[in-house]
């Protein structure tokens, strides 16, 4: 008890004191040293030890420790510590304070800086657009059918939005403007407009692929903005109608094929109005798995090797898109195709 009594009296000695300038040194050689025990077993508790910014030179007393503050402590010799707690909370909230004031006036240093620094940002290890990890499923975006070439940048963004989209029941115009929006921000208006008019013309999958207007430039990078929307607006209807597989009691199949870094996947739908049920076949490059979800119900096939794995769900509603989750062992993500019923009017 008196070892501790008499710690606590060293301290408040050294939180009471004006710190000496002399006594500095860079915190390097500081944090290395040790408080070596006295003759009773006390650590010696000298001030560099305990200066918590031993880089910094303080000369100054904080404004909270003025003289009406500390008339208590003037004496600190005078002090009796039998009540330990209520001396230790006044100890730390003490501390707390004159750490407080030392921080904002001096900010800690790294041991070999000799002065105050702004730290820039550093982007160097983010991905930068050129950079974005296109992963197995990117190969796809190489088909696409468009008018004029795009960067894989643009594309892959596109995608990683597209597989957001696909499975909400959104009409067609929103998906496609939710899609583009993150490219063009401020944009919804000119989009929404653009895209009412990409709608209006028919869908270029599956078509051969033919000469741009002579009023478009060659490559997206130097097209105006608005021609940039309109092609983006292109370019995610095109990896939209590819994800998604629509099928009805007129049209009971449907099949789409999504080429990746690792071979062809062949998804394949089938409906029976009369059960509501929708089976899927699908064909996989290489090992993986596919998840047919309705909510919490799913069907789940495995492949140990390139095969073909077959699931099925029942009683779905018309109108409605359902997910298709296919995972292969190269993709650390599963890739989403939209299953959607649709009524005979459709």
């Amino acid at each position: 008890m008196n070892n501790d009594a008499e710690a606590i009296q060293q301290l408040f000695d050294w939180l009471l004191q004006e710190p000496n300038p002399a006594i500095s040194a860079p915190s390097g050689n500081r944090a290395s040293r040790k408080a070596s025990p006295d003759e009773s077993g006390t650590s010696s508790l000298q001030p560099p030890y305990f200066d918590p910014l031993d880089s910094e030179a303080v000369d100054f007393m904080p404004a909270e420790l003025d003289e009406s503050s500390l008339s208590s402590f003037q004496q600190p010799s005078s002090l009796e510590f039998g009540d330990i707690p209520a001396v230790q909370d006044r100890f730390q909230a003490l501390l707390k304070r004159r750490l407080r004031a030392e921080i904002e006036r001096n900010p800690p240093r790294f041991p070999w800086e000799t002065g105050s620094f702004d730290y820039e940002v550093e982007y160097s290890d983010l991905p930068t657009p050129e950079q974005v990890p296109a992963g197995v499923w990117a190969a796809q975006l190489q088909t696409l059918n468009l008018p004029i070439p795009m960067p894989d940048r643009v594309l892959v963004q596109l995608l990683d939005h597209c597989r957001m989209v696909v499975q909400s029941s959104l009409q067609e115009g929103a998906k496609l403007v939710h899609i583009v929006e993150s490219l063009f921000p401020g944009q919804f208006q000119s989009l929404n407009q653009l895209a009412g008019m990409v709608l209006s013309g028919p869908s270029r999958s599956g078509q051969a692929a033919i000469a741009p207007p002579a009023n478009l430039p060659r490559h997206y990078d130097v097209a105006t903005p608005m021609q940039q929307m309109a092609l983006s607006l292109l370019a995610a209807r095109e990896i939209l109608e590819s994800m998604t597989l629509n099928v009805s009691p007129s049209q009971p199949y449907a099949q789409q094929v999504w080429q990746t870094a690792v071979g062809e996947i062949k998804v394949e739908a089938e409906y029976q109005p009369q059960t509501q049920q929708i089976c899927i076949q699908g064909t996989l490059p290489q090992a993986g798995s596919l998840c047919f979800r309705n909510g919490p119900d799913q069907s789940t096939a495995v492949c140990s090797e390139a095969d073909c794995v077959r699931v099925a769900l029942s009683n779905l509603k018309p109108n409605q898109p359902y997910t298709l989750e296919v995972l292969l062992q190269d993709s650390e993500v599963p890739f989403v195709f939209a299953i959607c019923p649709l009524t005979s009017e459709d």
